[in-house]
């Protein structure tokens, strides 16, 4: 059994860590707020009923803080430290929501459609949306970066296929995390590294592996069944020349138009950050659109006084900013060819920036570790240890609303339980990589819930059900931790606590600034 973990923190010059009844009475609090907000609001709660809910969950949070002692200007500051470690994020979100309108502009979104149309069977849709996912978010270490370059587009073309969006956006979004959680470059897999402490990112790297390869296999079956026996034969009867012509009226299409999705994998082989390529990208894409989509422009300028330059000019900045928007007069392909904008992003900003806070208010004041610690003093021996881990990720996951938090908070609270049970630092690291981080694309407010809610134009609760990697990957980590994880424990006369080393004081950074 576990020993039991001291909760009873007194911060003398702060305040007292609050009781497990408040801790909970705070919890609860979000959660049902945010379980009224999903009843009332349902697929529209992430347009503004979702962030209200954590702003007073936030508000709530701190008046508990303030009753327990603590000073305003305490929980300013990690109100401050935590919001301050989402700008990266943030930046991210505003670029891909600006390459998202711009991919809409050159005509990349029109040429992926019309080639697409001819190419892929809906009947294997699903499955090869997941692979290419997952291969592409494998090479950058980025799921946002995958799921607004490739997810966006996908989408779009499954309402042209005859296939289901939400399931295509589950897909995208299985491919991208997993990705995520298994690419050396990720920042989540280094940030989980460094937090555990005494593994490398190879080491790390491999043994990820080995729970990502039945996950893989059994999310691509799953992919593969959902297109062969479901409704995926609707595009049979859709007039491909139809679509094309009708595509070919308002855009050039050309193979011009995957230059600037190109330059994306390009500037992150050479290692630029998220930001950069995203921004470089988008800008390039509204080049390219200068180009070669004239009639267009002229089109949606719709001010005759202004020159050429003028014009594209004018239509760039708009798109950049609000996003793009097609005008056609025919309702189905002006559905079709929206989205993206920086101004779109604007909603899942406010709900990071007040998750942030309300996380920072929870793990600060010791919220958080008061209510997990009795999960941790319950564990008893290695397989439940390594359960606990899982369901301690997805819940901090849940709670502090950003898997960053999780996956600092999960590892520092067991790394001292992993030491007594002698097991290795790469079987926390892999636990923590297989919940928490994977989990959070599911969970409504966490920030890369939103931020795919946004991305996609489908609410969390419409893609939640396909995102099969999320569900596969924690499980088959607790069933590997039952049969292999427990027994692969250090050498009996090696010290533990020389392996993980001591706790890491400083953690890196995010890359996607860097």
């Amino acid at each position: 059994m576990a020993t039991p973990v001291d909760n009873e923190t007194d911060h003398s010059e702060t305040g007292r860590t609050p009781s497990m009844l408040a801790s909970l009475l705070v919890v609860a609090f979000m959660v049902g707020l945010i379980m009224l907000s999903v009843f009332l609001f349902g697929n529209e709660v992430a347009e503004g009923p979702l962030q209200v809910s954590m702003t007073l969950s936030t508000i709530f949070a701190l008046v508990v803080a303030y009753y327990y002692g603590f000073r305003g200007s305490v929980i300013s500051e990690a109100i401050r430290s935590s919001v301050n470690g989402t700008l990266g994020t943030i930046l991210v979100l505003l670029a891909i929501g600006a390459i998202i309108g711009t991919l809409y502009f050159s005509g990349t979104v029109a040429a992926f459609i019309y080639y697409g149309v001819e190419i892929l069977s809906p009947r294997f849709y699903y499955v090869m949306v997941f692979i290419i996912a997952s291969t592409l978010s494998i090479l950058l270490g980025s799921c946002f970066t995958t799921v607004g370059a490739v997810g966006v587009p996908f989408v779009g073309l499954a309402a042209i296929m005859g296939v289901s969006p939400a399931i295509t956006a589950g897909a995208a979004i299985s491919g991208a995390m997993l990705g995520d959680k298994t690419a050396k470059i990720s920042d989540t897999a280094l940030l989980t590294v460094a937090t555990v402490g005494g593994v490398t990112i190879n080491d790390h790297a491999r043994m990820v592996a080995r729970t990502a390869a039945p996950t893989v296999i059994l999310s691509a079956l799953l992919y593969l069944a959902l297109g062969l026996t479901g409704d995926a034969g609707g595009a049979a009867s859709v007039d491909h020349a139809q679509i094309q012509s009708t595509i070919s009226q308002y855009f050039n299409v050309s193979l011009l138009a995957f230059l600037s999705l190109i330059l994306v994998f390009v500037l992150s082989a050479f290692g630029f950050s998220s930001f950069l390529c995203l921004m470089l990208s988008a800008i390039a894409a509204v080049i390219l659109a200068a180009f070669t989509q004239h009639d267009l422009i002229v089109s949606l300028a719709g001010d005759p006084s202004l020159n050429y330059f003028e014009a594209a000019m004018k239509v760039g900045i708009e798109t950049l900013a609000n996003g793009f928007r097609l005008n056609s007069g025919n309702a189905q392909l002006d559905a079709l060819f929206a989205g993206g904008g920086t101004v779109s992003m604007l909603n899942t900003v406010w709900l990071i920036l007040v998750a942030a806070s309300f996380g920072a208010v929870a793990d600060y004041t010791g919220m958080l570790r008061r209510v997990i610690t009795p999960v941790i003093n319950w564990t008893r021996g290695p397989a439940t240890l390594i359960l606990t881990t899982v369901l301690t990720s997805i819940g901090l996951n849940s709670v502090a609303a950003d898997p960053y938090v999780s996956i600092v908070l999960t590892a520092r609270m067991f790394r001292d339980e992993y030491m007594k049970e002698h097991l290795k630092p790469v079987t926390l690291s892999t636990s923590i990589a297989d919940s928490g981080t994977i989990f959070s694309a599911n969970v409504p407010w966490n920030v890369n819930g939103a931020f795919f809610a946004g991305a996609l134009g489908l609410s969390t609760l419409a893609y939640a059900p396909y995102a099969f990697v999320v569900y596969l990957s924690p499980l088959i980590t607790v069933v590997i931790g039952f049969l292999y994880f427990r027994k692969d424990r250090l050498p009996s006369g090696q010290d533990a606590a020389a392996v993980y080393g001591s706790e890491p004081a400083k953690l890196p950074k995010s890359t996607q600034l860097a």
